[in-house]
């Protein structure tokens, strides 16, 4: 790393500086090199602030005389000063003579130095991928998130916010629903009939309904989710074991409300026939329905697990998805164009931060999946924490990809939130298995990393699977690490269009 300002110097004259304004400005420069530890690039035509410098190139037309320590360039030119060493290669230059030739490893430091050529701008950088070069951008991205608090706090304390909202506000559960009954029989049957219902941990019961009129205000008022009418001749017709019908007016926002009534029906009918008459009115043959996992067939088990990959793919993608477009925004993308920079190393050192963002954002609402919704993790968390890596690269992936396209945040954010939200509730198993999906969809369905993390995350907490267990899934959602990182380099272009 560079811990003083790199410094370009170029050949025209400057007037009218205001030196105070000009040392406020080079003490902020020194804070943000020692401190923050910036690389900065500078054009300044002082030769006492060239000297600041760690290293300095001196131009002339386009052209870098010299790059070095400046005062290795003093010592070369076997000049007094700076200034003077500076005056001597410009007159060098201008004189058509030979220049002092570069030494190798100062050469290998000129290439790597701004130049005007075309070819620096539009290359994808030299010496093959950096480590040193990605790190770079990494800890500028890292800084960028220290400054902007409200980002981070909105990335960790939202999704928890969201989690509660969708784990506890998308049920499937069907308890506590209030009803109410227009016996017309008045029956000690059509009596046995409605308690059955009061006895439910389905139904709350509530006051008769007393006519058609009655019932109608009540449903449209949203007192009532259900209304049970049982016809006249009820008692008779199961006594001579004839078709009975009752009717179930039932408040469409919740079509399994419907199943549950039919069942309790059927129940009541197979208990009346079999004390009525004996077994031998009973069926020879009986299905009893059992629930592996979550027997107690209740909405949380089944939904948090699945809430966690649709926030840990949705958060983080529109947090990356600003990275690259609010450089293009604010103009620091030239860093990239005028620099060996190569657009693998920018993208993954803009991706790392939010990736490790995303793993902390995971651990968080795996805590509160097992302390406050209830969910215990009863397979291998190391192979759902190796899941959820590999799936933050996905998910941040994606962002950068909607970032390389779009040249604004707000479009980066609501192309990262269609092309993340949509897929993953529509198609990745969420509420509806893949396997019932057709045609484009399903095919969308089975590529999509979110499939395979929603996979993984529900068997690892409901169904207590390991990593031998989670291979293929695993391959799957790594396969399309590369191939959306991929996507996202060619897309983004190393020059201005």
């Amino acid at each position: 790393m560079v811990h003083k300002p790199e410094l370009l110097i170029l050949d025209e004259p400057t007037s009218g500086v205001d030196p105070v304004a000009r040392d406020a400005f080079w003490r902020l420069l020194i804070e943000l090199s020692r401190r923050d530890r910036v690389t900065v690039f500078i054009s300044t035509h002082f030769m006492n602030e060239a000297e600041r410098c760690d290293r300095m190139s001196m131009m002339h037309a386009g052209k870098v005389l010299d790059s070095d320590v400046p005062a290795r360039l003093v010592e070369k030119r076997g000049a007094k000063s700076l200034e003077e060493a500076f005056i001597g290669y410009l007159l060098e230059a201008e004189g058509g003579g030979p220049v002092t030739p570069l030494s190798q490893p100062e050469a290998a430091n000129h290439e790597n130095q701004p130049s005007a050529a075309p070819a620096e701008h539009g290359g994808n950088g030299a010496g093959g991928f950096s480590l040193q070069r990605m790190f770079s951008y990494l800890w500028r991205e890292t800084l960028e998130l220290q400054r902007d608090p409200v980002r981070a706090t909105l990335a960790l304390g939202g999704s928890l916010l969201l989690m509660f909202v969708i784990g506890f506000g998308i049920t499937m559960d069907v308890e506590d629903l209030s009803y109410a009954v227009l016996d017309r029989d008045q029956t000690t049957l059509s009596q046995s009939y409605t308690l059955n219902l009061a006895g439910s941990r389905y139904f709350t019961e509530h006051a008769p309904i007393v006519d058609y009129e009655d019932l109608d205000r009540r449903m449209r008022s949203g007192e009532l989710s259900l209304a049970i009418e049982i016809p006249p001749g009820f008692s008779r017709d199961v006594l001579r074991g004839q078709n009975v019908q009752i009717g179930a007016w039932i408040d469409g926002a919740m079509p399994q409300r419907a199943e549950t009534v039919q069942g309790m029906h059927q129940h009541w009918l197979l208990a009346q026939a079999s004390e009525r008459g004996g077994a031998s009115a009973a069926s020879n043959a009986s299905v009893e329905t059992r629930f592996r996992y979550n027997p107690d067939v209740k909405s949380l088990p089944a939904m948090v697990p699945a809430v966690i990959p649709l926030l840990l793919l949705m958060l983080p993608a529109m947090l990356t998805a600003l990275a690259v477009v609010r450089e293009k925004e604010t103009g620091s993308i030239t860093n990239l164009y005028v620099t060996p920079v190569t657009r693998l190393e920018f993208l993954l050192g803009k991706q790392l931060p939010y990736v490790g963002l995303a793993m902390v954002n995971f651990l968080l609402m795996t805590l509160l999946a097992v302390t406050i919704f209830g969910v215990p993790v009863t397979g291998s968390f190391f192979t759902l924490a190796l899941a959820a890596l590999i799936f933050s690269f996905a998910a941040t992936g994606m962002g950068l990809l909607a970032s390389a396209v779009t040249r604004s945040q707000i479009a980066a954010m609501f192309f990262a939130m269609i092309g993340t939200l949509i897929p993953a509730t529509q198609f990745a198993g969420l509420i509806d298995p893949v396997s019932s999906l057709e045609g484009s969809s399903k095919f969308i369905g089975q590529i999509y990393p979110a499939t395979h993390m929603i996979s993984i995350s529900r068997g690892v907490f409901s169904k207590a699977l390991g990593l031998a267990d989670l291979t293929g899934p695993l391959w799957s959602m790594l396969l399309s690490v590369p191939v959306i990182l991929g996507a996202a380099v060619l897309l983004l272009k190393k020059q201005e269009r």
